[in-house]
């Protein structure tokens, strides 16, 4: 009973944690002076519903036999999920790092499908910029 109290304590801790390093780096940090600058948000919510369902107004995958969601944001939204338990802190500080500080390019490709096997491309290599 002891080591159930404690390792509670550990994973709140480690919530805590989480939370506030994405506060600190991603709501409070100074803008970048880019125009090309994001201010979107990403937030990975775990599903934990008594339904098993999975909320159809987000993205959603399942990965380890858990559900979850992707919600986007803006910087300056009145809705940001901060503080919710739902939500898992250390991926989404994992996932906006990538997003808001990795210079990556994305390729699109627009296809038809032309039978059950075959895709045929319409328009290729469609500029993403991501930096």
């Amino acid at each position: 009973m002891r080591m159930l109290n404690v390792i509670h304590f550990m994973l709140s801790k480690n919530t805590t944690y989480w939370t506030d390093l994405f506060v600190r780096h991603f709501l409070f940090a100074a803008p970048q002076d880019s125009v090309d600058s994001d201010d979107l948000l990403f937030f990975i919510r775990r599903n934990c519903g008594s339904s098993g369902t999975i909320s159809s107004s987000a993205a959603s995958v399942a990965m380890r036999n858990e559900a979850f969601s992707l919600e986007v944001f803006r910087r300056d939204s009145r809705k940001l999920p901060i503080g919710d338990p739902d939500v898992d802190w250390e991926e989404t500080v994992y996932l906006n790092l990538i997003a808001h500080h990795l210079n990556y390019r994305i390729t699109l490709a627009v296809c038809s499908r032309t039978s059950p096997k075959n895709l045929q491309v319409l328009k290729d290599d469609v500029p993403l910029c991501c930096t």
